[in-house]
């Protein structure tokens, strides 16, 4: 009978022991506080010879869709071309805005990022051989950032590449590696504005 209350006891310390270091862990977890972010998209440029359907179908689908998430609310596209008119931008100089444009589409549309990009190099090149046909693919883009708070312009380029490959026999096209390296330079774009919030 001894036995089973030092048991007892072994058993009810223990028990603390785990309900203290639980709470302990608890109280340690910093609380994260979501933060919602409104953002300005410019529309992007492609300044490539690359004009086929399915880069614009891409870079439409994934350039501003980034910023879908509930961190983000992203102003409306009539506002931003109305601010970017306003501003003085002319879109057909085929070159992203000046810092001062920036600023006045972030005040105009009272956004805290403003975001703009474009596409500077895609080159697509196909190799044969005789048991094999590859295409390699190499996409450049070159984005700008503008922070309100900071009143800071930050520039960046990024880049992706993929490559598809048939063997023997099959053709292979270019949509595949287009799409995945413009998808992979993206996704890098987008992680280095994120990482500046």
């Amino acid at each position: 009978m001894n036995g089973a209350v030092v048991m007892k006891k072994v058993l009810l310390f223990l028990l603390l022991f785990l309900l203290s270091t639980t709470t302990v862990f608890a109280e340690s977890t910093p609380t994260v506080t979501q933060k919602n972010y409104t953002v300005a998209i410019i529309p992007y440029l492609n300044t490539t010879e690359e004009t086929k359907d399915f880069v614009k179908d891409v870079v439409q689908s994934k350039y501003a869709e980034e910023f879908t998430t509930k961190s983000f609310t992203i102003v409306a596209d009539v506002d931003v071309q109305k601010a970017l008119h306003t501003a003085g931008y002319d879109v057909s100089n085929m070159e992203l805005p000046e810092k001062d444009v920036f600023a006045a589409v972030a005040k105009e549309t009272k956004a805290d990022y403003v975001v703009a990009m474009e596409i500077t190099n895609l080159i697509s090149t196909r190799h044969m051989s005789f048991f094999s046909t590859k295409v390699e693919t190499k996409a450049k883009l070159k984005y700008k950032f503008y922070s309100t708070s900071q009143d800071k312009l930050t520039a960046f380029q990024t880049t992706g590449d993929s490559e598809n490959v048939a063997t023997l026999v099959g053709n292979v096209g270019y949509k595949a590696p287009i799409t995945a390296a413009l998808n992979k330079a993206m996704d890098s774009g987008y992680d280095k504005i994120v990482s500046n919030f």
